[in-house]
């Protein structure tokens, strides 16, 4: 045992102490806050230009809605450096005698000339059409373009209804404030006190119910990728330097890979209480003490030092089966495919976290950590069965794989040449 802690301490020691470890701690909220901050930037001012469109108003009465909107959109935009959005602007379009088609044509080649974005046809009759009213032509040479389009869209189904209700004499306004829609706010379930009185129900917060799954699962991506990258890297490194022939001479094969798999878990834990503390300490300036759930902490911990062990396991694994870093860049694709893959179905867990979808994948054992850390965070959280259930299955999900491992660990740590492939890894396991 003792010398799987000294492997385990020199591990940890290493990691903790490389410039990259220390500058990625610092960074890391830096780059993120970076990040928000670009794509909120971007969202708001990546589209400023002038869009200029030609309308062929067939009913000779819905042009001058249009422009009426244009120039309430365009004011709320802005000008210059505080402009957050595309200014549209119409033009009406006189057939002057021509036939559509050649007013058509003519308009295309404007907008492949670049003098004008877009142009639409408003069908004369689409007023009193109703429901058979033809479609109206929204033609364009960059069809990927969805603002000006939907704009037009909403503006004119506006106009056309307002139109159809004065042809009906029926009072718009009247219209309006009966269809007016009702806010609705969403709240959380009433409670009973201790001395007998009805607790309130709360508001539904978006921090606690969106963003802390959120949260806890990016820090344990995080956490569990630095460790096992490292893992991987570092294994591969001591095969090409032959370090791991000296070192197997002097500890068994097993107490090495677990001596690695401990250290790099200190690590991880390490690097999640920093970021934790530093979450933490923001929630207490805020005041928002509401969101301080000590059970979900000691969950996110016991869930990442399995993801760490279980991943670390697959990587020193895949580290000592090759013999360069190209071998071990390909054979770790399929590995970065499990830890990406709670990631890419994050957002279908937060919309529906009780889905067969969400409930197959926290039984999943490589993905558990992740999606059940996600579920627990968001109220009212999975039926205790199925956390009891998803712990069981981690568990011995990261018993068999460090027991796995460790068949592959002590073959391959003294292999060279090409590869094996995956029936001869299998022939380890089994030997």
């Amino acid at each position: 045992m003792s010398r799987i802690l000294t492997v385990a301490q020199m591990e940890f020691l290493t990691l903790v102490k490389t410039k990259a470890f220390l500058l990625g701690i610092l960074l890391m909220p830096v780059l993120m806050a970076i990040a928000i901050g670009f794509q909120v930037y971007a969202a708001r001012h990546t589209d400023t230009e002038v869009r200029r469109f030609a309308v062929i108003d067939g009913t000779g009465v819905l042009y001058d809605a249009v422009a009426a909107a244009a120039a309430a959109h365009n004011a709320e935009k802005g000008e210059g450096d505080a402009q957050t959005g595309p200014h549209f602007v119409p033009e009406r379009v006189d057939l002057a005698g021509r036939s559509a088609d050649e007013a058509k044509l003519a308009l295309s080649d404007r907008v492949r000339a670049k003098d004008l974005f877009a142009f639409i046809e408003v069908p004369a009759g689409i007023i009193d059409a109703g429901g058979d009213a033809e479609s109206v032509r929204y033609y364009t040479e960059t069809p990927s373009y969805e603002p000006l389009p939907d704009w037009v869209r909403d503006v004119l189904n506006r106009a056309i209804a307002r139109e159809r209700f004065a042809r009906s004499g029926i009072d718009q306004s009247l219209v309006e404030r009966l269809n007016a829609r009702v806010p609705l706010a969403s709240y959380g379930l009433m409670t009973r006190q201790v001395d007998g009185t009805v607790g309130q129900a709360r508001e539904t917060d978006v921090i606690a119910t969106f963003v802390m799954p959120f949260v806890f699962l990016i820090l344990m991506f995080l956490s569990v990728l630095t460790g096992a990258q490292h893992l991987l890297n570092a294994i591969v490194e001591e095969k090409m330097s032959k370090i791991s022939e000296v070192l197997v001479g002097s500890i068994e094969p097993f107490k090495l890979l677990m001596g690695k798999l401990l250290g790099v878990a200190a690590v991880s834990i390490l690097l999640a209480s920093i970021y934790m503390a530093g979450g933490i300490f923001a929630i207490f300036q805020s005041g928002r003490w509401d969101l301080l759930r000590w059970d979900l902490f000691a969950w996110f911990f016991m869930f990442l030092v399995c993801a760490v062990l279980m991943y670390g396991s697959i990587f020193l694994a895949l580290g000592s089966a090759c013999s360069d870093l190209k071998d071990a860049q390909s054979m770790m694709q399929p590995a970065m495919l499990l830890i990406m893959l709670p990631y890419l179905a994050s957002f279908a867990i937060v919309r529906s976290p009780d889905s067969p979808l969400a409930v197959g994948m926290s039984m999943f054992p490589t993905v558990t950590p992740f999606v059940m850390m996600m579920r627990l965070a968001m109220p009212p959280g999975p039926p205790l069965w199925q956390v009891f259930a998803s712990v069981a299955i981690v568990l011995a999900a990261t018993v068999f794989l460090v027991w796995a491992a460790g068949r592959i660990f002590r073959v391959g740590i003294l292999m060279q040449g090409k590869a094996p492939n995956l029936p001869e890894v299998l022939k380890w396991i089994r030997a």
